[in-house]
């Protein structure tokens, strides 16, 4: 437990939490939308500091993050809680209850990731910016020894915290549920303007790729596509990656799996204007593959967390370019 970040003291020892757009008001003993911020006699703590509900070792492509530091490993974990509430969760069994976690210190934190040998740390599983205090203590260290942090999140943030976790964060994934303001509201309890807010603004200090997961009836027509497509083109460039992942069904949604025949067609829709788009929790064949957006050469091979960099390729990203072996065009992916 430590004391939170980013909240004001009101009357008779209410407080307001002031780091995400929720703005929970809270009596005594009350916990924030989020599970994890409470009230306690007028003062807001961190109830999951530095407390993983899980920890692993994984592919940096499953975070989905394709253009940095592909084929490395990543230290993953995440905190208990989230700001959202999804109809159709896909980790619901930690963002929206409480779960029993581990308290580890800042330092035994930063020295697992440190000792487990990898590119360094993914805050991930659930909604990590509701760990803000955990990613900038532990995130400083990791920092410190040349490692990566990187963040797996819905967005859903303030301006003046994401400016400090942009000090030490190096990469996100940026789930865009929907391009609709309604959706958010409906099915997440939500707003949609602070997520895209977030993206613009990482967008300017590191390294960010798009998720889009795609609900049959939901978020699925061809201008539901279109219009998330423009917003990434015309706001983030063209060169932001974007993944349209397969739904299943989870938690109180019963909407069936989506078609596959529906993200082909997201995947052709986007590829119209964007340089690297890819398909995911399906088999996706060479729609998963990544291509240098001038002459076309295969850069990436992917079959699964498998991958397979184009000769070439290797030997620039080590040098920390990354020129088309074939063209000599900038393909942009961080090694």
């Amino acid at each position: 437990m430590k004391k939170a970040s980013y909240f004001s003291a009101l009357e008779n020892k209410t407080v307001r939490c002031e780091l995400c757009p929720h703005h929970c008001v809270l009596t005594d003993r009350k916990r924030g939308i989020c599970l994890t911020r409470q009230n306690i006699h007028g003062e807001l703590v961190s109830l999951n500091y530095c407390r993983p509900v899980s920890s692993h070792i994984d592919p940096i492509e499953k975070k989905p993050l394709f253009h940095f530091y592909p084929g490395s490993q990543i230290y993953s974990c995440g905190p208990n809680g989230c700001t959202f509430r999804c109809l159709f969760c896909q980790n619901c069994d930690i963002a929206q209850s409480i779960v029993p976690t581990t308290e580890f210190s800042a330092d035994s934190m930063a020295n697992a990731v440190i000792e487990s040998k990898t590119v360094g740390i993914a805050y991930t599983y659930s909604e990590p910016y509701i760990w803000f205090e955990t990613i900038m203590d532990v995130g400083a260290i990791v920092k410190e020894h040349g490692l990566k942090n990187v963040l797996v999140t819905n967005g859903f943030m303030e301006p003046a915290p994401l400016a400090d976790l942009l000090t030490v964060v190096d990469a996100m994934n940026i789930d865009i549920k929907s391009i609709r303001p309604d959706f958010y509201r409906r099915l997440c309890k939500a707003e949609l303007e602070p997520v895209l807010r977030t993206c613009e603004e990482a967008k300017k200090k590191c390294h960010i790729e798009i998720t889009n997961l795609v609900i049959p009836g939901e978020n699925d027509t061809e201008d539901d596509f279109r219009d998330l497509v423009d917003f990434i083109n015309v706001n983030l460039g063209k060169d932001t990656p974007l993944h349209f992942s397969r739904y299943f069904p989870r938690n109180k949604a019963t909407y069936p799996p989506t078609k596959e025949s529906v993200l082909f067609r997201a995947w052709e829709i986007a590829k119209e204007k964007l340089d690297h788009v890819y398909v995911g929790n399906i088999e996706a064949q060479d729609k998963a593959n990544t291509y240098c957006p001038s002459c076309k050469a295969l850069l990436i091979k992917r079959s699964g967390y498998s991958i397979t960099l184009a000769e070439g390729l290797k030997a620039a990203l080590e040098k920390k370019t990354a020129p088309c072996p074939s063209c000599g065009a900038d393909t942009k992916i961080l090694m």
